[in-house]
């Protein structure tokens, strides 16, 4: 899995120190080989700071513009380019939009930008600046959707990359891919939250990483697609969620989230990706999430049950701790079926737990 991240630092102060380790450790998640470049350039009032950061293959340098990228080809990927005579900072997508790219604005608190081909952690480093945010609204829009809106509230101040062209490629139909799991479920689910660097509510995410690492394990490349995605979650009832206001209806959005869902879900996995916005995505194949959220001694309800009762992951969400709670218990009695609110809340609740680490 590759990835690029940087800072672009303009008022003349330093960076702080943790920065660049924190947007590393992302680059760490599954590459031990990252690259960097920093250089320092004398302003009117201290220096201008530039660090370019990423794994996989190293820096290019061209006519006095140093390029980074995140993508096996020009065709699909993410980039950022430094060019050194002007001091100037491109960023930018290509392709389909498999390939994300965020960026966090420093204009609040000083002058430059940070970027990352993962949001988490530049949520973090906002968290640190105490930037403000629109959380309360993002959390109603991503319990309302089911999903996080590319460049929405729930990752404010994070802005999303809009891809620089688009192209469209010639595909042949789906055929269905068997699954395998390599490990707990449980375990899986942190590290999709971790790799996405955002919450779903889509449960078949689990089954399509399964299904993935089973082509990796036999060779085979994907054929995958994004029509027509079906995945959401009923709104919540207001026991559930305090009233925050109305959250807007991106149907047009769900899509380009399913994009690099899939992207990062293959690379992650090291598996080829063919992606066509014509077909209908593969059939995932139905595990009893619902069953194994019920069941306390599975990996998925002890993690469920876990993570309901830290008070650490509500902070600053607009959710009822105690109403979570009852809703967990009453779908682990049998009472009730509440599977899909549950997957959705605990990937909320994960993904807050890590930006909040």
């Amino acid at each position: 899995m590759s990835g690029i991240a940087g800072i672009l630092k303009r008022d003349g102060g330093p960076v702080p120190e943790n920065w660049p380790s924190i947007l590393e450790q992302t680059l760490l998640l599954s590459s031990s080989r990252t690259y960097r470049f920093e250089d320092s350039i004398p302003i009117q009032n201290g220096s201008l700071h530039i660090i370019l950061l990423g794994s996989g293959s190293g820096p290019g340098t061209k006519d006095g513009v140093r390029e980074i990228y995140d993508g096996e080809d020009w065709d699909e990927c993410a980039y950022a380019h430094w060019h050194e005579e002007t001091l100037q900072l491109k960023l930018g997508r290509r392709g389909t939009g498999r390939k994300p790219l965020y960026w966090l604005d420093l204009d609040e608190v000083g002058d430059g930008l940070l970027f990352s081909s993962n949001p988490m952690p530049l949520l973090k480093i906002a968290e640190e600046l105490d930037l403000p945010t629109e959380l309360e609204q993002g959390v109603a829009e991503y319990l309302q959707l089911g999903y996080a809106v590319e460049g929405g509230a729930l990752l404010s101040p994070i802005c999303s990359m809009p891809i620089v062209e688009k192209f469209q490629e010639i595909s042949t139909g789906a055929r269905a891919v068997e699954a395998g799991i390599a490990s707990t479920p449980a375990e899986d689910l942190k590290t999709l939250v971790t790799i996405l660097g955002k919450p779903f509510a889509d449960y078949t995410l689990l089954s399509k990483l399964w299904q993935y690492r089973s082509a990796k394990d036999k060779g085979i490349a994907v054929l995958d697609g994004t029509l027509h995605p079906t995945d959401s979650v009923s709104p919540f009832l207001e026991r559930v969620v305090k009233p925050s206001g109305t959250a807007l209806l991106h149907k047009a959005h769900r899509a380009a989230a399913k994009r690099i869902e899939l992207g990062v879900l293959a690379e992650y996995v090291g598996v080829q990706l063919h992606v066509s916005e014509d077909m209908e995505p593969i059939p995932p194949v139905l595990y009893p999430m619902s069953s194994w959220l019920k069941n306390p001694v599975s990996s998925l309800g002890e993690l469920a049950e876990k993570t309901f009762e830290c008070p650490e992951a509500f902070c600053g969400l607009s959710i009822e701790q105690d109403a979570c709670r009852a809703l967990l218990n009453a779908h682990q009695r049998g009472d009730e079926e509440h599977g899909e609110k549950i997957f959705a809340l605990l990937t909320l609740l994960l993904w807050r737990l890590q930006v909040l680490a």
